[in-house]
């Protein structure tokens, strides 16, 4: 039988990257509509970047698998992180200086990492709380 907590963290890893990525969409339109004010400071900062690592780290891996066939197939640390310092790089430091829209910020990198550790933790770290058939006690 499996535990409550094993149960909610198995539909955290399904639900993730549909709310994710509506959450992001739809604070985005706001943004996009002029209508920022409406959000929290925080959610109009900081929300999408922290969002962004889960999002395109899960499409990264689905375009893998498929092109794999490997359905089972996971990133590793080093590609998540490699991902991660990427779009830190190139949002926070390349932009920044090319373009006056972007504007270079330690918290945005902080979000970017965040949520990269979120995803590897949901992705990676959950099927170890699954119990296998062999976990079962056995009656004498």
């Amino acid at each position: 039988m499996r535990t409550y907590s094993s149960k909610i963290l198995s539909w955290i890893k399904r639900m993730y990257f549909p709310f994710f990525a509506i959450l992001g969409g739809a604070i985005y339109v706001v943004q996009r509509l002029g209508k920022a004010e409406i959000l929290p400071t925080w959610v109009a900062y900081y929300m999408n970047d922290l969002l962004c690592m889960p999002i395109v780290l899960y499409i990264c891996r689905y375009a893998v698998r498929w092109l794999k066939s490997d359905k089972n197939l996971n990133l590793t640390v080093f590609s998540i992180i490699s991902l991660t310092v990427f779009y830190s790089t190139y949002f926070e430091v390349y932009l920044p200086k090319i373009n006056v829209r972007y504007t270079a910020d330690i918290f945005d990198v902080v979000m970017y990492f965040l949520g990269a550790a979120f995803f590897y933790l949901i992705e990676n770290v959950v099927d170890e709380f699954k119990p296998t058939r062999n976990t079962r006690l056995r009656s004498n």
